[in-house]
């Protein structure tokens, strides 16, 4: 697996390649969370995810979204997939604890709603 990042003004951009785990994913989100603590000015994160693997699924999607809500709260995500690639249950498990999370299947909505 790699993460890349990259702050621009207000909004970190990642880019996850290569196969994640639970562990990995939750890696990649305290990563965030590092660079978001040391660039107070990011406020959004945009994560492109089509070119990864992702080996979770049922409760493991779950807790990845509620320790997502967890470290990341107070920024807008938004998280670029491919159809199919991960269900609602991490989106929802995050929104229910009060992160500001989308899953989007373009680059185009995924801004789209970070700009809102």
């Amino acid at each position: 697996m790699e993460t890349e990042m990259m702050v621009t003004g207000d909004k970190l951009e990642v880019k996850c390649t290569g196969v994640y785990h639970q562990a990995e994913l939750m890696k990649a989100l305290d990563s965030i969370d590092e660079i978001r603590n040391s660039e107070p000015a990011v406020r959004k994160c945009i994560m492109d995810m089509t070119g990864a693997d992702f080996r979770v699924a049922g409760i493991g999607e779950f807790f990845i979204g509620e320790y997502a809500a967890r470290k990341l709260s107070g920024i807008r995500i938004s998280l670029i997939i491919n159809p199919g690639q991960i269900n609602k249950l991490m989106e929802n498990a995050a929104y229910n604890r009060g992160l500001k999370i989308l899953l989007a299947e373009s680059r185009d909505q995924a801004l789209a709603w970070l700009d809102q």
